[in-house]
Parts: C-alpha cells; sequence; structure tokens
C-alpha cells in the first residue's frame, strides 16, 4: 500500500512513548526506549514496520535536527577555546580504535583488507545518541559535554576520510584523497561565511525586536540548507547542522525559539530516528561461534573508544572521572559505520555476514552506551566542583 508509511509513522510514535515511558519508571535512558521499540516494530522481532525510502529520509531529518539542538547549546567561545584539545582527544579516538578493531577482527577471519576494514568501521563516533541522552541529563552544557561535541565532529570528518578510502580501495589514488581534503576544507570556509552573514542578520533582528514567530521556520530552514551543502560536498550532514545549530544558539533570539524546535524535533523526528536503528537489524539468526565474535567485538568497540578518547583527555588534563565519561560518550556508532558497511558491501569487500555483524555490533553498542553514560554521571564524584570550567553550572 502506498499510504502503509502513516501507520508505520504512527506505531513508531506511539511505540516510542510507550517504551519510553518504560525506561524512565526503571530510570534508564529514555533514548533505550526508542531504540527497543525499533527493534520490536522490525523484522528482527514482529516485522510489522519494516525501513522504507520515508521512514530513511524522516530519520535522516532526525539526526540533522538533533544535532542542530546540540549546536543551539553550544558556547562557540568555548567551543573556539577548546579546539586543540578536541583534536587530541578525537586523534586518539581513531587511533586506538583502528589498531584494535583490526587485531581483534583476526579472531573471525585471516584477510588483510577485511580486518583494515574492521579498524575502519569502528573509528567514526555517532554522538547523535550521546548528545540526546546528555540532554536528557542537562549535561549538554558541561566540559564533559562540550568535549564530545568538539571530538565529535573533528572525529567525523577523519570518519568521512576512511570513508572515501574504503569505497575507492580497489583503485585509491592520491588525487582522490586530495579532492576529499579540498572538499572538506571548502565546506568549512562555505560554514564560516554563511554562518557569519546569518549571525549579522540575527543581530539586525535583534536590534529592530521584530517578534519571533518566524525564527523557528527560519532556523530550521537554514539547518537543513547547511546540511544539504554538507552532504554536497562529501561531508556528514550532522556536521553542517551542527554549525549551523552554533551559529544560531549563539545570539538572543535564536536562544530564545529553541523551545519551539525542541518540540517538533521530540515529537516526530526524534523518535523515528532512533526507532530507524533498531529496524536495521533483519535477523537475530547467528551460529554460536558469531555470537561469540559479535559479543568480544561489542567489547573491543566500546573499550577502544574508552580507552582511546579517554586518554586524550587525560593528555588534555580532564580529570579521571570525567575523562572516563568522555570515552564513553564517544563509545557510540551510528550512521557513518552503517554508511561504510553498506559501500563495504557493495564493491564487494565483506560479504553479508559481516555487514550483519557490524550491524549488530551498532545496535548492541548503541544500547549500552546510553546505560554506561547515565550511570557514569550518578556517581556522587561527578557533583564536585568543575575543575576545567569553574564557572560551569551543573545541570
Amino acid at each position: 500500500m502506498e499510504y502503509k508509511y502513516l501507520l508505520d509513522i504512527g506505531l513508531i510514535i506511539l511505540s516510542v512513548k510507550i517504551f519510553t515511558l518504560i525506561t524512565q519508571k526503571i530510570k534508564m535512558p529514555k533514548v533505550l526506549g526508542g531504540l527497543i521499540a525499533g527493534i520490536v516494530l522490525g523484522p528482527a522481532v514482529l516485522n510489522v514496520v519494516q525501513n522504507s525510502t520515508i521512514l530513511e529520509a524522516l530519520s535522516k531529518v532526525g539526526i540533522i535536527l538533533i544535532m542542530f539542538l546540540a549546536g543551539m547549546e553550544t558556547s562557540i567561545k568555548k567551543f573556539i577555546s577548546n579546539g586543540e584539545k578536541y583534536l587530541v582527544i578525537a586523534a586518539m579516538g581513531v587511533v586506538v580504535p583502528f589498531i584494535m578493531g583490526a587485531l581483534f577482527s583476526l579472531i573471525y577471519v585471516q584477510d588483510f583488507k577485511t580486518n583494515l576494514f574492521f579498524g575502519a568501521v569502528i573509528t567514526a563516533t555517532s554522538v547523535s545518541i550521546t548528545v540526546e541522552t546528555l540532554i536528557e541529563m542537562k549535561k549538554i552544557k558541561s566540559s564533559v559535554g562540550l568535549a564530545i561535541l568538539g571530538a565529535g565532529v573533528v572525529d567525523d570528518v577523519i570518519g568521512i576520510l576512511f570513508l572515501t578510502i574504503i569505497i575507492n580501495s580497489g583503485n585509491l589514488h592520491v588525487a582522490t584523497f586530495l579532492l576529499m581534503i579540498l572538499k572538506v576544507l571548502l565546506f568549512f570556509g562555505i560554514a564560516i561565511i554563511s554562518g557569519l552573514l546569518l549571525f549579522k542578520i540575527f543581530e539586525r533582528i535583534e536590534e529592530k525586536d521584530v517578534k519571533t514567530e518566524q525564527m523557528p521556520t527560519y532556523s530550521i530552514a537554514f539547518a537543513l540548507i547547511l546540511a544539504f551543502v554538507a552532504e554536497w560536498l562529501g561531508v556528514s550532514g550532522i556536521i553542517g547542522a551542527y554549525i549551523a545549530g552554533l551559529v544560531i544558539g549563539n545570539t538572543e533570539r535564536g536562544r530564545k525559539v529553541k523551545g519551539k524546535i525542541d518540540v517538533t524535533v521530540h515529537t516526530i523526528f526524534s523518535p523515528i530516528f532512533f526507532a530507524s536503528v533498531g529496524l536495521n537489524l533483519s535477523t537475530l539468526a547467528f551460529e554460536k561461534s558469531v555470537w561469540i565474535f559479535i559479543l568480544i567485538f561489542t567489547a573491543v568497540t566500546i573499550l577502544s573508544k574508552m580507552i582511546g578518547n579517554g586518554l586524550g583527555a587525560r593528555m588534555c588534563k580532564y580529570p579521571k572521572e570525567k575523562a572516563l565519561q568522555i570515552g564513553i560518550g564517544m563509545s557510540t556508532r551510528g550512521e557513518v559505520a552503517l554508511i561504510m558497511a553498506e559501500e563495504a558491501e557493495r564493491i564487494n569487500l565483506i560479504n553479508n555476514e559481516i555487514f550483519s555483524i557490524v550491524i549488530v555490533t551498532v545496535l548492541l553498542v548503541t544500547l549500552i552506551t546510553p546505560i554506561l553514560l547515565h550511570y557514569s554521571f550518578k556517581k556522587k564524584n561527578n557533583f564536585e566542583k568543575e575543575i576545567l570550567d569553574p564557572d560551569e553550572k551543573v545541570g
């Protein structure tokens, strides 16, 4: 039926709400409810909802708007002043997972290119889910939240470069790689120029004291357009959305319209995004040996980021507790890993079983990470005075 997508969207929104209420009752992150709803509704369990072009599009908009809201919560001054730290945290969070993923994959398969794929596929963080958890806990503006967001942007750029290598692994040329880097630099140039222009426009609007009724519309339009430009130039759309949020969220009038945007995102787009991750799981029927490897690889996927990003944070003088929280927060994997897997299967670098292993691993990591992050912030020592941001209020 052409109109079945209406039923699918209705079931997703209703199911996510029900499972979210359940997870809140047992003091678990709301994000978990959305993921479980997708798994239950999807092919792996009830098979009443399947991923479709419409759901995938709405899910993509969901990711973009979640990251847009995250950008609105971020202080540009703090982001720029800590840029070097974010670069170190991101770099360590790529090197360590790449090495650990490649080495531990030898348990399952002994093929050089496949082993490199297993290393590459767990390098890119998906901060969308972490962001939602941090917003829920009112920690998005904390030094840990800012570090996760800042390092996540750098991490995504590195992930895109890895993706370029995988797509062109059969005939990778230096020119192809350099072109990708040039496109990334071009995007950031466009983003900075358009951001500054929009910032000036918002300042003019504030000076004239224009009413804010149309501001949410203009803000969302800017986020989507900048996300499109990012994708067009081969950069992740969520980076474009995040930068759009940075620009708008750092104006007085922009901050005032955040609440209106927030309602739209968390009523429709956010539930569809989180459920769609669960819908990607098509089967749980694996041999025992494959399940053992999946569990080992899931542990490696989480621990590699905790070690890599955590070590990077310690190098930047973050306290042990905060370094651990940053490592946990950077452990989520999502759209970049899934795109890498899809492209690798398309060019016959991996088979369908390895593709399924990556999907299940991403889902397990996505389920586990919010719980670990939630628990890490409950420890008493996290209520102590901030060391890096003494003026920061605890959410």
